[in-house]
């Protein structure tokens, strides 16, 4: 009986606005978290995943000597599967050629993540005992072909196959030289590592997510001086960087969307009871007990979920595939499997606010009176205390669940009422100010004033609601053009995609003659190679922290230059460029992470020589340019007396591709690095990434705008009695319309100029800790945000305010219809 009843109740109340705008409410919330939730979750996975074949492991340990036998003990006793490297740079020769490579001696397995693929294919995955995989410039640059021999060292080896692909290249330029595969046990043959050789021997390690997570904690608690620790999970060249950031929006949407859909179902259930209050009196009068109207209720509440949660999750199912398959070609296959945690948990996570919400809305209703059938203006019977302090909880639980940190959903949950109740008083000052202003210029004054006297409550309500949403979508779509913005910005036209790097200094001359002859317009910055000695006359271990140590600056050898002007794609940021004696610049990460400042002495060793620079400037520098970068300049005459080799990079077009080819005939021992790919690459990405980000935008702020306009509705199905009791008090319908219209002006006006606020402070905030973004002032968002908000509320005001005449005045207030 209860069951037929609540079924015919519900199929009553899908015709009626409010029991409408609590279904669309579940099946928008629903359907975007589905598909926020799904594409954040399978883009992470893939990002581990290509990074892990990049790698060719989960997590690498580089070092400049081989690992000690005790770190293989710790990798078997926490299950990981392992293996060892030694990469090196040296000269490969045939009868007549000479090139410099870099080799890589490896054992088996081999490698951990990803795979080597050859041509011809080879059913081994190593090479066979003297003989070696090479890349297909090895061959070109040294005219050679698969069966001839090349030396390294005092051995000689058979070319066995063409090396098409592999992962593991290693780190630095040595990574960018034509690669050559051998077996580690062919490695001593060669006597070309002596001690003192320039060496990376790296540790490989593959197993479970909770394996490398154990292992990582572990290693990184012992890395010792000159180690250095890599996870498939760590930060990426400028690919990794645009689709790390994507993956942040779409956590920042899928919450917005939590929060916006919260907002959503708490408003259409506060209408919805109160249109339930007359029709529970009259159950309750008729006998139906407290524990029936909950079984009623429940069940009401749980077939209006099925019914808006099913197709939402389908929906959101649907659009995912969408967005997978614009990103499919540059996402790693097979794409990771579908979560099915991800999957169920908006739904989920819908019915948990409908079902707590609803029932603290619908239960107090219990205490309606009888007399709730002769008094008329939809009022709750009780107050929900209940609901007051379930909201704030449940919104806190699931924000928790939602983000897997309880300090940021405690902070946000506090920051949200907090700035809910702020905004409220003040949109209700707002209106107070502004209505003043209107005092003897409109006739309707008394009328208004009386009106926001009477609506103050209401007021302070919907307007900390409403501003709170108009918040909500201005961040997403203003972070999501700065995030294209910066995306964008990463890659300019004239971006180079050739490097050119061993330019030995009698060389230096004719490369650039070369180079201008072209028309290629390029610079070219001498490197020297130096390691970190002391800060301040001390040495690093008692200038820094344990922590600091662990910077890779302090770990490995930099790559320093010098010249009397800062690059011209560098910023400076503190104090001044200086050409005086010994004066150095030096990267702001480099400053904050080592806590360096204007004025300190910091020493170099390169070789045996050692010296030392004063800080007089620190740069900005963006490592994702594809320019010659440096941590440490030095002014001229400091260093420029030792042996060094120069760096160049510049930008080749597609109808001047044989340039290059001509530039290696001329100088046959430069090294040329092709990053034309990564660059096509990386822009389809962003370009990919901008139209999935454009069609979550456009959803997330269709939601909202729904919303809004939903509450707005409700707001002026409330407004009926009032205009019916003015219109039988002699008000005629245009001045009616004419108050409706200044009351929406003036809170869609005080709505806009504190939700602008808001979303300047919050857009600072997110730039700051989440999307790595340069924080800036939004001029665009104070001018129109105010005007749109206002034209938003006056229109749907407009729109969806039905004309009452004055019998149907009489009618409403006698009969409620």
């Amino acid at each position: 009986m209860i069951s037929m009843l609540a079924l015919r109740q519900l199929k009553t109340q899908g015709r009626r606005p409010d029991g409408r705008a609590l279904l669309i409410s579940v099946f928008l919330m629903t359907s975007l978290i589905t598909l926020l939730s799904l594409t954040g979750d399978r883009l992470q996975k893939s990002l581990v995943n290509r990074s892990a074949e990049i790698l060719g492991a989960d997590l690498v340990i580089s070092s400049q000597r081989a690992l000690p036998i005790e770190r293989l003990s710790q990798a078997n006793a926490l299950g990981l599967t392992s293996t060892s490297v030694t990469q090196f740079t040296s000269m490969v020769e045939t009868e007549n050629e000479m090139l410099l490579s870099s080799i890589r001696a490896v054992r088996a397995p081999y490698p951990l993540r990803g795979k080597v693929i050859t041509e011809p294919p080879q059913n081994a995955p190593l090479p066979s005992r003297n003989t070696v995989w090479v890349e297909a410039s090895v061959l070109t640059r040294l005219n050679i072909k698969i069966g001839d021999f090349v030396n390294i060292g005092y051995s000689k080896f058979r070319v066995e196959s063409v090396l098409i692909s592999s992962p593991d290249r290693g780190s630095g330029f040595r990574s960018f030289n034509p690669h050559i595969l051998m077996r580690d046990a062919d490695l001593a043959a060669t006597r070309v590592l002596a001690p003192g050789s320039q060496a990376e021997f790296r540790q490989l390690f593959a197993g479970t997510p909770e394996q490398i997570k154990t292992a990582e904690q572990t290693f990184t608690s012992a890395l010792e001086k000159g180690q250095r620790l890599y996870t498939a999970k760590g930060d990426q060249p400028v690919r990794r960087n645009a689709v790390g950031n994507a993956g942040q929006y779409l956590k920042l949407s899928a919450l917005f969307a939590l929060l916006l859909g919260s907002f959503a179902i708490y408003l259409s259930l506060r209408r919805f009871s109160a249109d339930q209050q007359s029709r529970t009196a009259l159950l309750m009068s008729l006998g139906l007990s407290r524990k029936q109207l909950f079984q009623l209720f429940s069940i009401q509440l749980f077939v209006g979920w099925l019914l808006a949660a099913i197709p939402g999750t389908l929906a959101g199912l649907g659009l995912h595939q969408i967005i997978l398959w614009k990103l499919g070609s540059l996402l790693p296959q097979p794409m990771p499997a579908l979560s099915m945690l991800s999957l169920v948990s908006s739904p989920l996570l819908a019915g948990a606010i409908l079902m707590v919400a609803g029932l603290a809305t619908l239960l107090p209703l219990g205490q309606t009176s009888v007399l709730a059938l002769i008094r008329q203006g939809n009022e709750q019977a009780s107050t929900h205390k209940l609901l007051y302090w379930l909201t704030p909880i449940v919104l806190f639980l699931l924000i928790a669940l939602f983000v897997e940190s309880v300090v940021f959903a405690a902070l946000l949950t506090i920051g949200l009422l907090v700035a809910g109740m702020i905004a409220g008083w003040g949109v209700q000052f707002l209106i107070y100010r502004l209505n003043l202003g209107l005092k003897g210029r409109i006739r309707l004054f008394p009328l208004l004033t009386l009106r926001i006297r009477q609506q103050r409550h209401w007021h302070r309500l919907q307007g900390g609601v409403l501003s709170l949403l108009l918040t909500l979508m201005t961040v997403l779509f203003f972070a999501r053009q700065d995030m294209l913005s910066e995306w964008q910005g990463q890659l300019p036209d004239d971006t180079p995609n050739q490097f050119i790097i061993n330019i030995q200094p009698w060389q230096k001359a004719s490369v650039t003659q070369w180079l201008d002859a072209q028309k290629i317009p390029s610079t070219l910055y001498p490197i020297i190679r130096g390691r970190i000695e002391s800060l301040n006359g001390e040495k690093p271990a008692q200038a820094f922290t344990p922590e600091q140590r662990r910077h890779n600056t302090l770990n490995r050898e930099l790559n320093l230059t010098w010249g009397n002007q800062i690059p011209p794609h560098n910023t400076l940021n503190q104090g001044a460029w200086s050409s005086a004696d010994n004066a150095i610049s030096i990267e702001q990460s480099m400053a904050d992470e080592l806590s360096l400042k204007l004025g300190d002495e910091l020493g170099f060793r390169v070789g045996s020589d050692l010296f030392s620079g004063k800080i007089t400037s620190i740069r900005g520098v963006e490592w994702g340019s594809l320019r010659p970068n440096f941590y440490v300049i030095f002014s001229p005459g400091a260093i420029d007396h030792l042996p060094a080799t120069y760096i160049t990079s510049f930008k080749i077009d597609a109808e001047n591709k044989g340039a290059t080819s001509a530039l290696l005939q001329e100088f046959p021992s430069l090294t040329l690095i092709d990053v034309e790919q990564l660059i096509l690459q990386a822009q389809d990405l962003i370009n990919k990434l901008s139209d999935s980000a454009s069609l979550i935008l456009l959803l997330t702020l269709l939601s909202g705008l729904i919303l809004v306009i939903t509450t707005l509705q409700q707001d002026l199905l409330q407004r009926r009695f009032e205009v019916a009791l003015l219109r039988t008090l002699g008000a005629s319908g245009k001045q009616t319309r004419q108050l409706d219209l200044l009351e929406y002006l003036l809170m869609g006006l005080s709505c806009g100029l504190l939700a602008s606020m808001m979303s300047e402070t919050l857009l600072y905030l997110i730039y700051q800790s989440l999307l790595k973004l340069e924080p800036q002032l939004h001029l665009l968002l104070w001018l129109t945000l105010p005007l749109l908000a206002t034209l938003l509320f006056t229109l749907t005001g407009l729109l969806t305010r039905r004309a009452l005449s004055l019998p149907s005045s009489y009618r409403l207030l006698k009969g409620g219809e």
